[in-house]
């Protein structure tokens, strides 16, 4: 008796080891309990929706059962798996149980755990805040704590859907989530971020070693400062603050700009402001002074054209008086920014009280005026903000001793990290743009495991970009140049093709791996030996 069945092994193999190796679903099933029913751990019900939704399969995380079909169950999980154990019965009890253990608290306590064990740096955490478009309607939870799905500023661009609003605390180091909130899809950023801060003020401060909170300009609103200087924080200094104008004009008039690298330089200056003693740093750089220029020329341009526009409409009146027609001018040329109304003169219609030719004695019966008038550009004002605009404000209150300029400045430019956290899970390859689930408790849940999945994302991509580091190596990017900073995503999808063979002949079952070539070899080994015997690799 012979048979043959081919599974899709693809990278799962590589996500399956690095769930194990940080013991994630060990640590959940301390946490949450086990149903006396349930075929499956709440451990390995999490496993398998990390595992569908790193899975690139555009598959919605409501369908794991068809998901792991042709999985091979017995590599990524444990022997006699079965895909039907993942319903989405079970599944939904899972998510009711991360709920009630507390979404917030258990994300924080597996991340700490895996950040010490991966030995991270976890002195600047950094935050931010992004909106999930949600479709269909929603039944009101009868929690109290449940959040509310429903209209709000739409970061998707679609304010035509109802959608609900997640918070984000990634490291620094590796974009590991520390912390991940959910709130109502009408929430205010400014007000989270106040929140935040104010439930950061002790844990930080009690911190046995130093840390901080990075953001962007929300984090400094007037009223925020009371909070603020409980903590070290960096944050970008908003322009609408009246002294940032002042402190930028006399960074651009000195010379004693501090260079960065190649292309960047900042310069430091310290003043006491709401209240803090600060540090603030004018960043100026040529990749945003390139930007600056395409912004303000545009802006320009947009700013030349309606006001053409608006002199097309004028020039066509006639006023009955100079003064009319000087003053539309003038409140023309108060509304433009840049472009100006560079010279204007006025041209008389004469109205005649008799028919025909007039003659020197043809009496004038009334004169109407109508102007014709020119745009010119303010070069000198247009430059000027062109300058302003290249550079940006850095505020912190954290000693030099502590943090250096240089580290300031690295720390803020690394909030990228959080923002790359979030285009990873509102990738279409993510599915999570619809998360058919109908109860606001459960999409709470939801939007729990999905930073969970960001969480063995980043520790995967973390260990591949130390391991080609470590060996001074590479591998070739979408394009084929060779990169020693790879994406996960990119590698993700290289491995794609992989399958396992398997032969019964007599009862005897023999396993094949096929689909491999010489990077995707090269890959697998920078993973280790673990990865390696998944796919019957030898590990030396």
């Amino acid at each position: 008796m012979e048979s043959v069945s081919v599974e899709r092994l693809d990278h799962l193999g590589i996500v399956a080891s690095v769930i194990k190796a940080v013991g994630l679903i060990e640590m959940i099933d301390a946490r949450l309990l086990l149903h006396e029913q349930e075929a499956r751990t709440a451990g390995e019900a999490v496993a398998g929706m990390i595992r569908n939704g790193l899975g690139l399969a555009t598959r919605p995380w409501s369908l794991p059962p068809q998901f792991f079909t042709n999985k091979p169950l017995d590599l990524l999980f444990r022997e006699g798996g079965r895909a039907a154990m993942f319903n989405r019965f079970q599944l939904g009890r899972t998510l009711d149980e991360v709920y009630a253990y507390g979404c917030a608290l258990l994300l924080s306590e597996l991340a700490l755990a895996v950040c010490a064990q991966e030995g991270m740096d976890d002195r600047c955490t950094h935050l931010d805040t992004t909106s999930f478009a949600l479709t269909g309607d929603y039944v009101p939870d009868s929690d109290e704590h449940a959040i509310v799905i429903t209209h709000g500023y739409a970061k998707d661009h679609r304010p035509d859907l109802k959608q609900a609003v997640l918070e984000l605390m990634v490291s620094q180091d590796g974009g590991v989530p520390m912390l991940s909130k959910r709130w109502d899809g009408n929430a205010s950023d400014t007000q989270l971020f106040q929140e935040r801060a104010q439930a950061l003020r002790a844990p930080l401060r009690e911190s046995p070693s130093p840390r901080y909170l990075v953001a962007d300009a929300k984090l400094y609103p007037e009223d925020n400062a009371p909070n603020l200087a409980q903590l070290g924080f960096i944050t970008r200094i908003p322009g609408t603050r009246k002294r940032v104008p002042q402190v930028s004009t006399q960074a651009l008039r000195g010379d004693t700009w501090q260079p960065l690298d190649a292309v960047t330089r900042y310069q430091r200056s310290a003043l006491c402001h709401d209240g803090m003693a600060q540090r603030w740093l004018v960043v100026w750089s040529q990749a945003s002074r390139e930007r600056a220029e395409a912004s303000v020329n545009k802006a320009c341009q947009r700013e030349a054209e309606a006001i053409q526009k608006q002199l097309f409409h004028l020039q066509a009146r006639r006023c009955e008086t100079q003064t009319q027609a000087q003053e539309a001018l003038a409140g023309l040329a108060k509304k433009g920014r840049d472009p100006q109304v560079a010279s204007c003169e006025l041209i008389d219609h004469k109205r005649y009280g008799k028919k025909g030719r007039p003659t020197a004695e043809t009496p004038i019966q009334a004169i109407a005026w109508q102007m014709q008038a020119q745009v010119r550009l303010d070069v000198e004002r247009i430059e000027a903000a062109k300058h302003h605009t290249a550079g940006f404000v850095l505020g912190t209150n954290i000693e030099t001793d502590q943090l250096s300029d240089a580290e300031v400045i690295a720390g803020y430019k690394a909030q990228s990290q959080a923002e790359g956290g979030f285009r990873f899970l509102k990738a279409p390859l993510f599915f999570v743009s619809s998360l058919f689930v109908k109860k606001p408790c459960r999409i709470q849940g939801r939007l729990r495991v999905m930073p969970l999945a960001l969480l063995v994302y980043s520790v995967a991509q973390r260990r591949l970009r130390r391991a080609l580091a470590r060996q001074n190596d590479t591998i070739p990017n979408q394009i084929n140049p060779p990169t020693s900073r790879p994406t996960l995503r990119w590698v993700l999808q290289v491995l794609e093709g992989i399958e396992r063979v398997r032969v019964t002949v007599n009862g005897q079952v023999r396993d094949l791996i096929t689909g491999l070539h010489e990077v995707k070899i090269k890959i697998l080994h920078l993973f280790g030996a673990q990865v390696c015997h998944v796919y019957q690799l030898p590990s030396g």
